[in-house]
């Protein structure tokens, strides 16, 4: 059957690695103390919304598993769901807490794979901020299809921080498989984070 998908042009869809994600708590030290950028404790999962499915049974099942008590954190994540201006759905996940963050929001997504959405993931973004006094945020993005990470550094009006992001590259490319297609670091305005 692989032949004849491949001459038909057909292709199976690429599954999310999700297991990529807890390499970021190792990488957010690593920026704190090499750049200067600390967690804001919010993360967001993008995913394009499949026609004639239900979402609301998952942002229940979702809602339950993140509201289960954790004995070993003193943070409960604070769940929201959102569109953004194109169309793509958004599940925000707070938490003070950085590792559970992480934690949380690879729950997010597994749910999602596993009810069918898998597909569908595009990315998810953590949220981090200076501790140098400068107002300039900054996101590290993972690509679910390609299992790696890239900076997003935003400016006002539409514009990035290309110098900033390439530096970040540098510095997180000892603990993240950054992205090294520099086409595929598409930038995210208006995130909801």
């Amino acid at each position: 059957m692989k032949l004849f998908d491949t001459l038909l042009g057909r292709t199976k869809p690429v599954q999310a690695n999700l297991d990529n994600l807890f390499a970021l708590p190792g990488a957010a030290i690593t920026l704190e103390t090499a750049a200067g950028y600390k967690p804001t404790g919010r993360a967001g999962v993008c995913f394009k919304p499949p026609a004639g499915q239900s979402f609301a049974d998952i942002r229940q099942e979702i809602e339950q598993i993140l509201e289960m008590p954790d004995p070993t954190s003193k943070n409960n994540a604070l769940l929201k769901d959102t569109t953004d201006n194109y169309g793509y759905q958004w599940i925000v996940v707070t938490n003070d807490d950085f590792d559970a963050l992480v934690t949380q929001v690879h729950v997010v997504n597994s749910s999602l794979a596993e009810n069918g959405y898998g597909p569908q993931l595009l990315c998810s973004v953590f949220g981090f901020a200076s501790t140098t006094g400068t107002d300039t945020p900054m996101y590290l993005v993972y690509l679910f299809k390609q299992g790696s990470f890239y900076p997003f550094a935003p400016l006002p009006n539409e514009r990035r921080d290309n110098e900033a992001e390439l530096r970040l590259k540098s510095i997180c490319a000892g603990d993240l498989r950054i992205e090294p297609d520099l086409s595929r670091w598409f930038p995210i305005w208006d995130l909801p984070l």
